[in-house]
């Protein structure tokens, strides 16, 4: 991951010292986990998958990206030079930054990535390995996180684990509501693999 550096304004340098700098390793982290998320959704998906599965208020309709963030209604021109993705732990909405103010002469989608209060503890707080996971999850769903290290279809999930499609298929359902697993179509299969929490908390 790439680190640019800016100067900062005396309360911006502030803030980053207060609630940056002290959480830099884990926050680096995360964020290289949501890269690596967008990268495999983009291998099962393509760019469609990769943008329509990043926030809820981003909608990609080719040739159209509508990011819904309450400000007022505006066009970036888009011209197939490409996009830099910008997760965010602080940003409380989605914006689009234009080509003429984006980095390297790129438009910018900037999108929040924060961890809820019920999520942060189970995403930053230590981890009392497999045992504690398998008595939160239940162990087959436990196993089935640990088995979307590599993204999977559910047939695959099944056969690796050794129970039936249809279970292997309700346990997912679980975890992808529980927002630790999410899938994608790839011709007549559905394949999984972890988010950004799912990863987070197998540690």
């Amino acid at each position: 991951m790439e680190t640019l550096t800016l100067p900062l304004s005396r309360e911006a340098d502030a803030f980053r010292a207060a609630a940056v700098e002290p959480f830099w390793d884990r926050i680096h982290r995360f964020l290289k986990l949501e890269r690596d998320a967008a990268g495999r959704g983009m291998s099962v998906g393509g760019m469609e998958h990769v943008l329509n599965s990043r926030h809820d208020a981003i909608r990609w309709d080719a040739p159209i990206l509508t990011v819904d963030n309450a400000q007022p209604a505006r066009r970036t021109a888009l011209t197939g030079q490409g996009m830099t993705l910008v997760p965010s732990l602080f940003a409380s909405r989605p914006f689009l930054i234009d080509s003429h103010v984006g980095w390297q002469g790129l438009p910018i989608l900037v999108y929040n990535i924060t961890p809820s209060p019920e999520t942060a503890p189970a995403m930053w707080g230590s981890h009392e390995g497999e045992s504690a996971l398998r008595a939160l999850l239940g162990r087959t769903r436990a196993d089935i996180l640990d088995t979307l290290r590599e993204t999977r279809s559910t047939g695959q999930v099944a056969d690796r684990l050794r129970i039936s499609s249809p279970s292997a298929s309700k346990h997912i359902t679980v975890l992808r509501r529980a927002g630790f697993v999410t899938t994608a179509r790839q011709q007549n299969s559905a394949v999984h693999s972890l988010t950004p929490l799912g990863e987070a908390i197998l540690g």
